[in-house]
C-alpha cells in the first residue's frame, strides 16, 4: 500500500513542495536533505512516463476504485483464511462424533454391521470382531461365506438379498454356524435397507442378538417342567396334558383309549436293602425297557417315585376289542419287568391298574382316579397281575358325588372359613398373609383343600365360594386400615381360573373394593401358570385393568408349569411365589436347589418380589436369604391359623 501511494502521489507532492535552493540561489541543504531531493528527484523522473496512463485509469476508475479493490481482495483473503479454520473445525467435530458414535455401537450388546449392495462388510462394531474373532479391517470387503459354513451363507444370503429387493425391514429368526464351529448359533435379526447417497443402490443395515443361550436355558426349564430327571420320561404335568387333549379331542371322542397305572412291586425293599442308588438305577433300566416296547404306540410317563403310567388312544369303537388290546399291551409290559433285576438278582414285578375311557364320557380325574382304583385292586390281589376298574369300584365315584353335594351347601352353611398364613421379610417382620381356604364339615370333619377345590373348580362352586373369600379379605383389609398396627399389610388371595376368566370378575373386584373401602394396594391377587398360558392377551387386559386401580398380582406355585418368559415380562406381575416342593428337597436335591437359585435371579432380573413357600427349617431359611430371597412364607414362621389367633403374639 505504502509503494502504490509513492507510486500514485509522490511526483504529485514533490512537484508542489520541493524547493530546490541550488536553482534559487539559495544555500546549499545539508548532505542527508540533498540525499532526500535526489532521490524523490529520481523518483519523480521515473513518474513521468506512465503519468498520461495513470490519468487516464483515475479518468474510468479513480483513485478511490483502486483502494476498494484492493480491500476486496484484503476481505477475500481473510475470508479464505476464515473459511478454512471453519472446515478444519467441523472436522474435527465430525471426527470426534464418529469416534462417539463408534464407541457408542462398540458398546451396544448387539452385532451391528452394514453391507454393501453387494453384500460385503462395510462397518461392523466390536461385537462382530468378537464373534468372528477378527479385527474389524479384516472384516470389511468380505462376504458371509468367509465366516460362516456353507449352508448358513447361503440362508444369510438369501434373506439379505429378500431385503435388498423389497426395499422393506424384516425381523428374522435366524440358525448359524460359524466356520470352525459345531454349535448352532441362534439370532433375532433386524435387517433394512440403507440409502447411503441419492440415486446409488441401497446397502443393508443389520442389528442382530443373539439368542443361544436363552433359548438353551428356556428348553432346560421346559425339560425341568416336563420331564422326570431321573428317567427322562414325560412327567405328571406333561402326562396330565396328553390326557386332558385325549379327552377333549373331537377325533378320538368316539374311540376308546386306556390310561395304566402302573406300580413296581415292593419296591421299597430295593432301597432298603441294596441302597436308593441300586433303586434309582432300577428305575432307570425300567423305564428304558418300558419305552422300548411300547415304542410310539404310546405316551409314558413317570408319575410318582415307582409308579408309571402309560397312555393308550385309539383302541377302537367296541369295548370288548378295546379290554383286549389294552389287555395285550399290559401283559406285555407285566412280562418286560418280570425279566429284569436289581444289582443283587432281586426279583422285580409290578401290578397294574387299567380305566378305559371315551372322550366324551369322563374327565381326567375320574380316568385317573378309576385306574388308580385298579391299582389298588391289583394290589390286593397280591401283585404281579392287572386289574381293570369295574363297577365295584363305584363306591369311592360315589363318595365323591357327596361330596359334591355337601360342598354345594357348605357355603350357605358358614361350615367355610379363611385362614391365615404370614409371611415374613429377611429380618423377620410379618409384611403381609396369604389367606387359605378351609372346610369343616359337621360329620367329615376338616376336608383337604386338595380334595374340595378341584371339585369345587370342575363344577364352577368355585365362583361363589371364590366370590365369598374376596369379600372376605376386603373386609379384613378395611379393618386394619383402621388400625395402625395392621395398616400396613396385604392379604394374599388364590383366584381360580375359572373365576378369572368370568366377563364379570373385574367388576366384582372393583365393587368389592368400593363397598369395603379396602385399599387396593394390600390386596394381591395369586394367579397360576396354567392360567398365564390360557388366552393370554384375555389375562394381560383384564390385569391390567386391575392393576389401574392399585390391585397387586402374583404369579403362584411358579416352577411347576411350563412358564414362558415372555409373559413374565409382558404381565403386570409383583411377585413371584416359588413352589414349596422346591423347597423341601432344597438342602438335599441339587436339581431343586439350582431350580430355586435361577428362580431368584429371574425374579430379580424381572423387577418382582420373590416368596418362598414352604419353609420349614431354619437351614432353609438361611440358604434362601444367602441366594437372594428375602420374602417366606411357611411353617417355620406360622401355620394357617384364624384370623383371631393370627397376631397373638403381638
Amino acid at each position: 500500500m505504502f509503494l502504490l501511494w509513492t507510486f500514485l502521489y509522490a511526483p504529485q507532492s514533490y512537484a508542489k513542495n520541493a524547493q530546490p535552493a541550488d536553482f534559487l540561489g539559495r544555500a546549499p541543504l545539508s548532505g542527508e536533505s540533498a540525499e532526500v531531493i535526489a532521490s524523490a528527484a529520481l523518483l519523480a523522473s521515473a513518474a513521468t512516463l506512465p503519468v498520461d496512463v495513470l490519468r487516464r485509469v483515475d479518468d474510468y476508475l479513480g483513485r478511490w476504485g483502486i483502494v476498494l479493490l484492493l480491500v476486496l481482495l484484503l476481505l477475500a483473503l481473510i475470508g479464505n483464511v476464515l473459511m478454512k479454520r471453519r472446515i478444519k473445525h467441523n472436522r474435527a467435530l465430525l471426527q470426534t462424533n464418529k469416534e462417539m458414535l463408534a464407541t457408542i455401537l462398540d458398546s451396544v450388546d448387539a452385532f451391528i454391521y452394514i453391507k454393501s449392495p453387494t453384500l460385503e462388510y462395510q462397518y461392523v462394531n466390536r461385537r462382530i470382531s468378537d464373534l468372528f474373532g477378527l479385527p474389524a479391517d479384516k472384516i470389511i470387503g468380505k462376504r458371509d461365506e468367509a465366516f460362516f459354513d456353507a449352508g448358513s451363507a447361503a440362508e444369510i444370503d438369501q434373506v439379505d438379498r429378500n431385503v435388498l429387493l423389497s426395499g422393506k425391514k424384516v425381523t428374522v429368526e435366524e440358525s448359524n454356524v460359524l466356520q470352525g464351529e459345531s454349535r448352532v448359533r441362534t439370532f433375532l435379526s433386524i435387517k433394512m435397507p440403507l440409502s447411503m447417497s441419492p440415486g446409488a443402490p441401497p446397502s443393508l443395515c443389520g442389528i442382530s442378538t443373539e439368542l443361544t443361550d436363552y433359548l438353551e436355558m428356556q428348553s432346560h426349564t421346559h425339560y425341568l417342567a416336563f420331564y422326570d430327571s431321573l428317567t427322562g420320561l414325560p412327567n405328571r404335568r406333561l402326562l396330565l396334558d396328553s390326557l386332558t387333549a385325549a379327552i377333549e379331542d373331537d377325533e378320538w371322542a368316539a374311540s376308546y383309549s386306556a390310561v395304566l397305572v402302573i406300580d413296581l412291586d415292593n419296591f421299597r425293599l430295593v432301597n432298603d436293602i441294596q441302597g436308593h442308588n441300586s433303586g434309582d438305577q432300577l428305575l432307570i433300566n425300567v423305564a428304558e425297557q418300558l419305552r422300548q416296547r411300547l415304542g410310539e404306540e404310546a405316551t409314558l410317563a413317570r408319575f410318582s417315585s415307582d409308579e408309571f403310567v402309560v397312555l393308550v388312544n385309539n383302541l377302537g369303537e367296541q369295548q370288548t376289542d378295546a379290554v383286549l388290546k389294552a389287555e395285550r399291551v399290559a401283559r406285555q409290559l407285566l412280562e418286560t419287568i418280570a425279566q429284569l433285576r436289581s444289582g443283587h438278582s432281586l426279583p422285580i414285578s409290578a401290578s397294574i391298574g387299567i380305566s378305559l375311557f371315551t372322550g366324551g364320557e369322563h374327565s381326567m380325574d375320574s380316568v385317573l382316579q378309576q385306574a388308580d382304583m385298579a391299582l389298588q385292586q391289583a394290589k390286593r390281589a397280591g401283585g404281579n397281575t392287572l386289574c381293570f376298574f369295574n363297577t365295584d369300584m363305584q363306591t369311592s365315584v360315589l363318595e365323591r358325588a357327596s361330596l359334591e353335594a355337601d360342598l354345594h351347601k357348605a357355603l350357605e352353611r358358614n361350615e367355610l372359613a379363611l385362614h391365615y398364613q404370614v409371611q415374613v421379610d429377611h429380618q423377620g417382620v410379618t409384611t403381609g398373609v396369604e389367606a387359605l381356604l378351609r372346610w369343616y364339615h359337621p360329620l367329615r370333619g376338616w376336608v383337604s383343600p386338595a380334595t374340595f377345590i378341584p371339585l369345587a373348580e370342575e363344577n364352577r362352586l368355585i365362583l361363589p365360594i371364590g366370590y365369598w373369600v374376596l369379600r372376605s379379605a376386603c373386609e379384613q383389609l378395611a379393618k386394619w386400615s383402621h388400625q395402625t398396627a395392621y395398616a400396613p399389610l396385604s392379604i394374599s388371595v388364590n383366584v381360580s381360573s375359572v373365576q378369572f376368566q368370568q366377563p364379570e370378575f373385574v367388576r366384582d373386584v372393583e365393587a368389592l373394593l368400593a363397598e369395603t373401602q379396602a385399599p387396593p394396594s394390600r390386596l394381591v391377587l395369586e394367579v397360576t401358570e396354567s392360567l398365564l398360558m390360557h388366552e393370554p392377551t384375555r389375562v394381560r387386559n383384564t390385569m391390567l385393568r386391575l392393576r389401574a386401580k392399585g390391585v397387586r398380582f402374583a404369579l403362584d406355585d411358579f416352577g411347576t408349569g411350563y412358564s414362558s418368559l415372555s409373559y413374565l415380562k409382558r404381565l403386570p406381575l409383583d411377585e413371584l411365589k416359588i413352589d414349596q416342593s422346591f423347597i423341601h428337597e432344597l438342602l438335599t436335591d441339587k436339581t431343586d436347589a439350582a431350580i430355586v437359585d435361577t428362580t431368584i435371579l429371574l425374579a430379580v432380573s424381572l423387577g418382582l418380589t420373590v416368596v418362598a413357600e414352604g419353609v420349614e427349617k431354619k437351614e432353609q431359611l438361611d440358604w434362601l436369604r444367602g441366594h437372594g430371597c428375602y420374602r417366606y412364607q411357611g411353617y417355620l414362621f406360622g401355620r394357617p391359623t384364624p384370623i383371631e389367633y393370627l397376631f397373638e403374639s403381638y
